[in-house]
């Protein structure tokens, strides 16, 4: 978060899990709801870096830092809640590119956040990150909420043919009308995958998604068997639709980022 810098994703996650390698609540009738989609800034020393984040209704918290200059990318989740328009939150982190680490050379950490919450209108947080080094990060979080997420969802909304928007743009997720998820990476990794994708409230835009790899060779053979969870997002305002996954999954006892960004074919 110190230093950011964002790559090739997929890729760049694969090689983090290789080397090292929630819950719910009904808010009451006076706490903002906290489920939203978010863009936004996170400053750290007076830098400002790109921001975007999913939750649901019940709190489950995925946030992505990107730096388009520098490459660098880190990803955060966790769970969030709101008491009023009070936030807070505890969450873990990780970069997705193991060649860009944080400042002082680590991969990963854990943090909070507090902060204030307009329901379905903006946050204004102070992240507090520590890397497994130990070293303390400040973050000032401004996001702002976007209001596709208030696009009804169901498992035909979000079926579909999908390719990654990443280079070399060779992935390939499909999902059908039950919700059952297969990928396929066939020029890097050859890794194949299986999972599921549900519905969280048809009301908003945002499902729950989970998926297992297998088949993967070579150094890409330690992702055998790992299965990552997480939320994904489709938005269909756009021609073709656009999907995101923001997800994570334990690999050798650590817990690791995924994140693919997709287009409808």
């Amino acid at each position: 978060m110190d230093r950011p810098a964002y790559r090739g994703i997929l890729i760049g996650v694969l090689l983090l899990l290789a080397a090292c390698g929630q819950g719910s609540g009904t808010p009451s009738s006076t706490d903002a709801m906290v489920g939203g989609l978010w863009t936004g800034t996170l400053t750290v020393n007076g830098v400002d870096y790109t921001a975007s984040a999913i939750s649901s209704e019940s709190g489950e918290w995925e946030l992505l830092e990107t730096d388009s200059a520098s490459g660098f990318g880190a990803q955060y989740w966790g769970m969030i809640s709101a008491a009023g328009d009070q936030l807070s939150g505890s969450f873990s982190g990780a970069v997705l590119d193991q060649a860009n680490t944080f400042s002082d050379g680590s991969m990963r950490g854990t943090g909070t956040v507090s902060g204030t919450i307009h329901e379905r209108g903006s946050i204004a947080a102070t992240i507090s990150f520590t890397t497994s080094l130990g070293t303390a990060i400040t973050g000032q979080l401004a996001l702002t909420y976007d209001s596709s997420y208030e696009q009804l969802s169901s498992l035909t909304t979000i079926a579909g043919n999908y390719t990654n928007t990443a280079a070399p743009g060779t992935d390939v997720l499909s999902i059908d009308d039950a919700g059952v998820l297969s990928y396929t990476d066939p020029l890097t990794t050859q890794c194949t995958a299986a999972g599921t994708v549900t519905v969280i409230s048809s009301s908003y835009s945002v499902y729950g998604a989970e998926l297992t790899f297998s088949n993967c060779t070579g150094a890409y053979a330690v992702l055998n068997g790992v299965s990552i969870q997480g939320l994904a997002n489709v938005d269909t305002s756009t021609s073709p639709k656009a999907l995101r996954f923001t997800a994570h999954g334990m690999e050798n006892g650590l817990d690791s980022p995924f994140y693919l960004s997709f287009q409808g074919t």
